[in-house]
């Protein structure tokens, strides 16, 4: 159909995290006879990449990092592709894509931001200022990105729109029921933003008190090794399992009891909206949009980031009372259902790029 709406994703990342989870949502969810989508991902190869292809999208592949004169190249597969709009996903690609779009005249220019991004320098707040001319429109999936865009990138707010992530809800919830021990849980790429480390602290006082519980950390990344080294150093191995990256994050919410999320920073977390949509009591810190996903000991528990004593004390809380750990995980199914369905993210995007001056 000529009359489709092209539109590029030009992508910063090359494996599977919560951003690439949502892209994938959402695009295998717009109507395909309205909008056609093709992706330009600058990190090279990686399992979101082979995603891609296996959907039947149409990627173009470049290195930035390992060859920087791709950046001419991809130029001008741009101009060849002729695109509608331009969106762009983290911060690179969102320099990149306003560059780009103005240069070659594309009608609708979109950035994203996907976190509230604490370990951004003045430069990076620096080119965020002097591109957003640019820019037609920020979609960020948190409030809390929203209000650090305006503050330190002195973006107007309305060139802003929020539009939270969504996640497909199972409608049947298959739990495994264990005997010998209480499985708490966590979901993310190993990066410094998840804290881990303050997880493992909250652990070493759990397990000093229970005996009967492991503790499973969903993910790979480059700080592997660092939290192995945590772990030994307090003897509790026996208590954790790593299982690097899972393909389907299904195969273990159902065996989860408990799960945290530790982070120092995030945007509106899709691990938490997972797991809460899962049905599953869930205890978080308080970055980012944890405070409207979660409320506080009804729907699930926030912690200051960092107090991993308060963490510790929520999930032996949670341990001792499973009825507390089931009440709290049906609220929590029902909140997800309510607010963070991907229908109605999905809704909102295809909204956005109707818009379109064609």
């Amino acid at each position: 159909m000529e009359n489709k709406i092209k539109i590029g994703y030009l992508i910063g990342s090359s494996d599977i995290g919560g951003t690439e989870k949502m892209i994938l949502t959402l695009v295998k969810n717009l109507d395909k006879n309205k909008f056609e989508i093709i992706f330009f991902c600058i990190k090279g190869k990686g399992r979101f990449t082979e995603k891609l292809k296996e959907e039947n999208f149409k990627v173009y592949i470049v290195n930035l990092k390992k060859n920087p004169f791709s950046f001419i190249n991809l130029f001008f597969i741009l101009k060849r592709e002729n695109l509608d709009i331009l969106q762009s996903f983290l911060f690179v690609a969102n320099i990149l894509g306003r560059i780009y779009g103005k240069i070659l005249g594309i009608k609708l220019i979109i950035s994203s931001q996907r976190s509230t991004d604490p370990w951004r320098k003045w430069y990076h707040w620096f080119l965020e200022r002097i591109t957003k001319r640019w820019v037609d429109l920020i979609i960020s999936n948190s409030y809390s990105a929203k209000e650090i865009l305006i503050k330190k990138g002195r973006i107007p707010r309305k060139k802003i729109k929020v539009i939270p992530n969504g996640i497909q809800i199972l409608e049947n919830l298959e739990k495994v029921e264990k005997k010998d021990f209480i499985v708490i849980g966590t979901i993310g790429n190993l990066k410094k933003a998840k804290g881990y480390f303050y997880l493992i602290d909250a652990a070493k006082i759990v397990i000093e008190k229970f005996k009967n519980v492991r503790f499973y950390i969903i993910g790979e990344g480059e700080l592997k090794q660092e939290i192995l080294k945590r772990i030994k150093k307090y003897s509790i191995e026996q208590y954790f399992v790593l299982t690097g990256y899972v393909e389907n994050i299904y195969d273990y919410l159902r065996i989860f009891d408990i799960f945290v999320l530790p982070s120092l920073w995030e945007g509106c977390p899709v691990s938490l909206l997972e797991s809460m949509g899962y049905g599953i009591a869930s205890i978080a810190t308080d970055v980012g949009d944890v405070p409207y996903i979660i409320e506080n000991g009804e729907t699930g528990y926030i912690v200051k980031s960092g107090d991993y004593k308060k963490m510790a004390e929520r999930i032996i809380n949670l341990i001792e009372n499973k009825e507390l750990r089931e009440k709290i995980g049906q609220k929590a199914r029902e909140k997800i259902k309510k607010d963070y369905y991907f229908e109605e993210m999905v809704k909102a995007y295809a909204s956005t790029y109707n818009k379109v001056d064609r």
